[in-house]
C-alpha cells in the first residue's frame, strides 16, 4: 500500500494544543508537588508558557518518543504528532513539562477506553506518563522525538514561538561539538593536573560543571556565566591553572573540558581534594532530574541518558566527605539543589558551605544565584554573598557544617564583613 502525505491544518493543530493545555491544567498532580506550583499550573496565562510540537507528514511514518532517564527506556511511545506544554519556560531544566501523543483516525470508544481525549471527531490524544516502581510522575526534560525511518534520530520536536497564543520561545544555544562518542571526546583532552599539587598544598582549587545535555535545554547565558565566574574567581586569588571547567563538549578557546563522563569529573574532584588544603570551590549548573543527579552532555545525540552521562550527587558528596581542603564552598544553581544539600548534611561534610538556588518544592532559573558570585568582590565574605542572594527576589537554601562563612572570602582567606566596612 502506497504511503501518502498528510497535511495538518492550523485549526487541527490549535485543537490539539488547546486540548493538551486544558488537560495540563486539570491533571491530578502528585501529592509531592508543591500546592503553590499546582495553583500556578492551573492559572498561569498561556502567554507565559511555551508549546513544542512535532508532526509526521506521512501517513505510515510514525514518530517515536524517547524519554531521557534510562529507567524509562522500556517505555516506548509511537504517535502521529507530539505536543509538549512547558508551563515555566524561564526555569532551568529539570522542571515539570507535560507531553501528549496524538494518534490520527481513532475510534471514540477505543480512545476513551484507553483514557485518551477524543478531538475533532477523528484524533485521540494521550498523556505520556512515566512510571517507575509502580508510581506515576511527570517528566522534567524534553523528550527526543524522531521519525521512525530516521536512523540519525534527528530531533523533530521544536518550540513554536507565539503559536496558538503561547509565548515567545526562549533563546537557546547553537552549540556544536565534534565528538561521536565519549571515548573520542576524552582521548582529545589530557587528564586534569594541578601545578600546586605535591608542593605547598595550600592553594585553593575550583571546579565548575555545566553538563549542558543539549541545545534545547541550555540557555545562551550559561556559557558566558562560566567565563565570568572563572574570571571573578581569578580576581579573588585563584590561579588560572587551578580552575577546571567542564562544559558540554568542551571549548578549546576557553580551555573548557568536555562534560561527557561522570567518572572523569569525579576523579578531578578527588584530585582537587588531595591537592588543596585551603579551599575547594565547586559550582554545579546543569540540567537536573528529580533523582539526585545532574545530566552531562548527550554526546551520542540519541536522547538517552546512559549511566555515564548522569552524575549522581552521592558520588560527588563521597569525594567531599574525604576532601582535605579546609573549606568547601559549593554553589548549586540548578533545580533540585536541596537534594544535594540533604546529601551533604547526611554525610556531615566538615567545612562545607553550600548554597542552593531552590528548595525541594521550587525550581531554579539557572543563573540568578550565579550572578551574585560573579559580582562578589575579592574582599567579600561568603556570608554577605549569601545574604545578598537571600535578600533578592529568588529563593535560596544554604547550610554550613563546621564552617565560618563570615570569616572567609571565595578564596578561603580573610574577608571584610559589610557591617565592619560601614562602622
Amino acid at each position: 500500500m502506497k504511503d501518502t502525505t498528510v497535511e495538518t491544518s492550523e485549526l487541527k493543530k490549535y485543537k490539539w494544543i488547546d486540548t493538551s493545555l486544558e488537560w495540563t491544567r486539570k491533571r491530578n498532580y502528585s501529592s509531592s508537588m508543591d500546592r503553590q506550583l499546582c495553583w500556578h499550573i492551573r492559572h498561569r496565562d498561556r502567554k507565559q508558557m511555551n508549546v513544542y510540537s512535532a508532526i509526521s507528514d506521512r501517513k505510515k511514518v510514525k514518530l517515536h518518543v524517547i524519554l531521557t532517564d534510562k529507567i524509562f527506556r522500556k517505555q516506548r511511545y509511537v504517535a502521529d504528532a507530539v505536543i509538549v506544554i512547558d508551563v515555566f519556560p524561564e526555569l532551568a531544566f529539570g522542571h515539570p513539562i507535560f507531553i501528549y501523543a496524538v494518534k490520527r483516525s481513532q475510534n471514540r470508544q477505543k480512545c476513551q477506553e484507553r483514557l485518551g481525549q477524543f478531538v475533532d471527531n477523528d484524533d485521540c490524544i494521550f498523556a505520556i506518563k512515566v512510571s517507575h516502581h509502580k508510581t506515576t510522575s511527570i517528566t522534567e526534560t524534553l523528550p527526543r522525538v524522531y521519525s521512525a525511518k530516521d536512523n540519525s534520530l534527528q530531533q523533530k520536536l521544536t518550540c513554536r514561538s507565539e503559536l496558538a497564543g503561547f509565548g515567545p520561545c526562549q533563546s537557546r544555544m547553537n552549540y556544536q561539538h565534534p565528538w561521536i562518542n565519549v571515548t573520542n571526546a576524552i582521548a582529545s583532552y589530557p587528564p586534569v593536573q594541578f601545578k600546586s599539587c605535591g608542593t605547598t598544598k595550600t592553594e585553593s582549587i575550583a571546579i565548575l560543571i555545566n553538563g549542558f545535555w543539549n541545545n534545547q535545554m541550555s540557555l545562551l547565558h550559561y556559557h558566558d556565566n562560566m567565563i565570568e565566574l572563572r574570571n571573578n574567581l581569578m580576581k579573588s586569588g585563584y590561579k588560572k591553572d587551578n580552575i577546571v571547567t567542564f562544559f558540554a563538549g568542551g571549548d578549546n578557546q576557553y580551555n573548557f573540558l568536555p562534560a561527557v563522563l561522570n567518572l572523569q569529573i569525579v576523579r578531578s574532584i578527588r584530585k582537587a581534594c588531595k591537592c588543596s588544603r585551603q579551599t575547594l570551590f565547586l559550582y554545579l549548573n546543569s540540567p537536573a532530574i528529580n533523582a539526585n543527579k545532574l545530566l552531562l552532555l548527550d554526546v551520542e545525540n540519541n536522547g538517552f541518558a546512559e549511566y555515564y552521562q548522569a552524575l549522581p550527587y552521592k558520588q560527588i558528596v563521597n569525594e567531599l566527605r574525604r576532601c582535605s581542603a579546609k573549606n568547601k564552598i559549593i554553589v548549586i544553581d540548578q533545580s533540585y539543589s536541596n537534594q544535594f544539600l540533604h546529601k551533604l548534611q547526611d554525610q556531615r561534610v566538615r567545612g562545607a558551605i553550600a548554597i542552593g538556588a531552590a528548595d525541594f518544592a521550587q525550581y531554579s532559573q539557572g543563573y540568578k544565584l550565579t550572578q551574585h558570585f560573579i559580582q562578589a568582590k575579592s574582599t567579600s565574605c561568603v556570608s554577605d554573598i549569601i545574604d545578598e542572594a537571600a535578600n533578592s527576589s529568588q529563593i535560596i537554601t544554604y547550610m554550613t557544617e563546621d564552617a565560618k562563612p563570615s570569616k572567609i572570602n571565595l578564596y578561603g582567606t580573610g574577608c571584610l564583613l559589610k557591617k565592619e566596612i560601614h562602622t
